[in-house]
């Protein structure tokens, strides 16, 4: 973990102020982000706002991250108001209404604003295993209604969260807000930290994700961890009670947990059984099954027939 001094803390916003995004008021951050908008080759923005006397309503349909370095804030999001200190830190998309006022003198907020357009395929690949996280950014960009979705989580001061938006904020200043490969990894960092750091530091969550895009993750996850795959390690992964989660796929496709494991092993048996010469104990093994018996006795009911008599139909049909 690692912690900025204060002499490191103000000589980083001394060479901030030089690169011009430094703000002190509203004016100046819809001034920023006018340009921002007006230019096509910039997808992604950053400025700091400290000792603001005025509270900051000004409207930015990006996507956003909004962090509290120093002091504390009173915010308002979709009007309802929360007060939080530094470490805080704001996800929110380009339908959610953020406001916010300094508590405090010394207060610093740093803000990150993104174009849809940054989060292309290979960016967004780098969150697939950050669940929670990757729905956010493939429901923001791809959602059409004006449904608002936003996190909001109080972090430590001396959390790594702090040194990596940091980071991203001095890389982005530094390349005078143009993309760049190294711009992007400092994103993926701080995401990644988000990510690890959301069950100890998640505080309100209002979320209407899609519902079909999470249970298309979570079927995915299922069918490519057959020979691993449990309840209670697939409800850990997507944040579900184990409960709710079988529920919550039976809801959304009439078949509950248990029947899509099954499903998907009996699949690739039959795949098996067709397109290759494996011996059958193998393919119990390589679908994620001990029990010969338990196996033989789901095929059966499923195809009507056993595994050996079922691959020789099918090669006889083949033949034919």
């Amino acid at each position: 973990m690692y912690s900025f001094s204060n002499e490191q803390f103000n000589r980083f916003f001394q060479f901030l102020k030089t690169l011009d995004c430094y703000n002190k008021t509203q004016a100046g951050m819809i001034e920023e982000l006018t340009n921002f908008r007006n230019n096509p080759n910039r997808q992604i923005a950053s400025f700091v706002c400290q000792n603001t006397k005025e509270p900051l309503t000004y409207r930015a349909p990006y996507i956003r991250i909004l962090y509290v370095l120093r002091g504390s804030i009173n915010i308002w999001i979709d009007r309802k108001e929360l007060q939080y200190e530094a470490g805080c830190l704001v996800l929110a998309n380009e339908w959610t209404v953020v406001e916010y006022e300094e508590l405090e003198e010394g207060t610093t907020v740093l803000s990150f604003y993104f174009k849809k357009e940054y989060f292309n395929d290979s960016l967004l690949a780098q969150f697939a295993e950050e669940p929670i996280i990757y729905r956010f950014f493939v429901e923001s960009i791809k959602e059409t209604e004006e449904n608002s979705y936003y996190f909001i989580y109080q972090f430590s001061a001396n959390d790594d969260i702090h040194a990596y938006t940091l980071l991203l904020l001095k890389q982005i200043v530094k390349m005078r807000y143009f993309n760049n490969k190294v711009t992007k990894s400092a994103f993926v960092l701080l995401v990644v930290e988000i990510s690890q750091l959301s069950d100890k530091g998640l505080c309100v969550k209002d979320s209407n994700l899609s519902s079909g895009v999470l249970v298309e993750e979570i079927l995915a996850h299922i069918e490519t961890h057959l020979t691993t795959v449990s309840l209670a390690e697939t409800a850990e992964k997507f944040h579900f009670h184990p409960n709710y989660l079988s529920a919550f796929i039976k809801k959304q496709t009439s078949k509950n947990f248990s029947d899509w494991v099954i499903h998907y092993r009996l699949h690739y048996a039959e795949k098996y059984l067709c397109q290759t010469d494996l011996p059958i104990q193998t393919i119990i093994e390589e679908i994620g099954y001990q029990d010969k018996a338990f196996f033989f006795k789901l095929f059966k009911e499923h195809y009507q027939t056993t595994p050996g008599k079922y691959r020789k139909l099918q090669q006889h049909k083949t033949s034919e």
